[in-house]
């Protein structure tokens, strides 16, 4: 295909597109380094907007800030636009919190099960950690440790995945038939609530080294346990 245009990018970092228009740009990101480039710059854009409104803006302060703004009958009109774009910036910043404290456990589960069933789940296949590894370098704006993993479990490959318009690592482990999803997140591209789920599917949060990471699997929790002291060592 041709390069993507910076529309079609944003599109697609926002999940908007059709999913044969997105496994296209998906595969096109994999052989230009151009263009994964400027998508993820895209992702890191929408990162910094949202760290400038993050939870740390009081909504309570800005509400007061408003009404005084709005008290006088008589606003001039530069005034009305300060008070308006202050009631945008509440909306906008509660909208992200809400985004952020929303519970990620059936999403992430959603994405475990429609990854597993895709054709291909991972990009790049592999069960040498000095492949996986290496193969992220440039895709995300962090390290992703893949460790050595000791039986019952074994590596089976890796992808760059998206959570909310966030970037995040994704590794498969597999243990014996069963498959394992191990998502990686930075900490401030992560999300808040990793409350364990109440389904079938097992899962398991764990953070270390500035890292938060999500294991899901139709496994006995303990294993999602023990595989997450490899991570930790």
């Amino acid at each position: 295909m041709n390069h993507p245009t910076r529309e079609e990018l944003e599109r697609y970092t926002d999940s908007e597109l059709a999913p044969a228009e997105a496994d296209e740009i998906d595969q096109h990101l994999q052989q230009c380094a151009t263009c994964a480039t400027s998508a993820l710059r895209i992702v890191q854009m929408k990162r910094a907007i949202h760290d400038v409104m993050s939870e740390d803006v009081a909504p309570n302060e800005l509400r007061e800030r408003v009404r005084l703004q709005i008290a006088p009958k008589k606003m001039s009109h530069s005034l009305w636009w300060t008070a308006a774009a202050a009631a945008a910036l509440i909306f906008i910043t509660m909208a992200v919190v809400r985004m952020r404290s929303t519970p990620a456990i059936p999403e992430l589960v959603d994405m475990h099960v429609t990854l597993l069933a895709s054709t291909n789940p991972v990009d790049v296949i592999s069960t040498d950690r000095h492949t996986v590894k290496p193969w992220f370098e440039g895709r995300l704006p962090f390290t992703v440790p893949v460790p050595d993993l000791a039986p019952p479990f074994h590596l089976i490959g890796g992808r760059v995945v998206y959570w909310h318009s966030n970037p995040a690592a994704y590794l498969l482990v597999g243990k014996s038939a069963h498959r394992i999803s191990v998502f990686v997140f930075r900490d401030d591209y992560a999300p808040r609530d990793l409350q364990q789920s109440t389904d079938a599917m097992s899962t398991f949060a764990w953070r270390s080294g500035g890292l938060t990471f999500v294991a899901v699997g139709q496994v006995p929790r303990e294993d999602l346990q023990t595989l997450s002291d490899a991570f930790r060592r």
